[in-house]
């Protein structure tokens, strides 16, 4: 009887040795849980609250009208100034792959499906655009190669090319915007501005080109892929 109330005493400290220890790893892995649940939050406040400003300098986008080679064919440079502006301490921010579309005011842009075939024009920029935390960035962009009178509306192209300028007009900007925490860790999202009441045409060193205020562009950002 003795014997058998040991061993059944010995069961019964094991059974509760285990049962702890089972206690244990439940606590364990229901605080690592926890601990990653908080940080994957923190992570997304961080990348939600932050968005990249995007402006334009002096309203404008001018117009240069030049003979392309290699045949002499009578070719337009557009250029603008793009500022981007990081407000985050935390994030640093890069809009990538940027295709521009001008729109003028018979045509909605942000309404556009297929805004290759509803745009005045459109061209890829020629670089990205990044920024630190808490800096901005100006980028001086002209299109290269220069456009040609079969590149866009020929009515627009016939008009810029002979100094006319067209106000209200709206440029949109299609790209990725990626907010990188680290290296190892970002989002990247579809993102679209629309920069409004532009204008475009004639000379940077006009007056009318001088005097304009710069035009903040709306943001309008996409779902992020999956």
């Amino acid at each position: 009887m003795t014997a058998a109330a040991n061993e059944d005493g010995g069961d019964s400290e094991k059974s509760r040795f285990r049962c702890l220890d089972a206690a244990r790893y439940v606590v364990a892995a229901a605080v690592t849980v926890l601990i990653l649940a908080v940080i994957v939050t923190a992570i997304k406040v961080v990348l939600r609250l932050d968005s990249l400003q995007i402006s334009v300098h002096n309203r404008s986008i001018n117009t240069i009208p030049i003979m392309s080679p290699p045949e002499p064919e009578a070719a337009l440079v557009l250029e603008l100034q793009l500022r981007g502006e990081n407000p985050s301490g935390r994030v640093r921010m890069y809009y990538l792959n940027i295709t521009a579309y001008l729109f003028d005011n018979t045509t909605s842009a942000s309404a556009s499906t297929d805004p290759e075939s509803d745009s005045v024009l459109f061209f890829k920029l020629p670089k990205d655009i990044a920024v630190l935390q808490q800096e901005a960035v100006d980028s001086s962009l002209n299109t290269n190669p220069p456009v040609k009178k079969n590149m866009m509306d020929p009515l627009y192209f016939d008009m810029l090319y002979n100094g006319s300028r067209f106000s209200d007009m709206t440029l949109r900007l299609d790209g990725n915007l990626v907010t990188e925490v680290t290296s190892e860790f970002n989002r990247t999202r579809p993102t679209t501005y629309y920069c409004e009441q532009l204008l475009v045409g004639g000379n940077p060193n006009d007056d009318a080109s001088k005097s304009s205020e710069d035009v903040v562009c709306k943001q309008q950002r996409s779902a992020a892929p999956p």
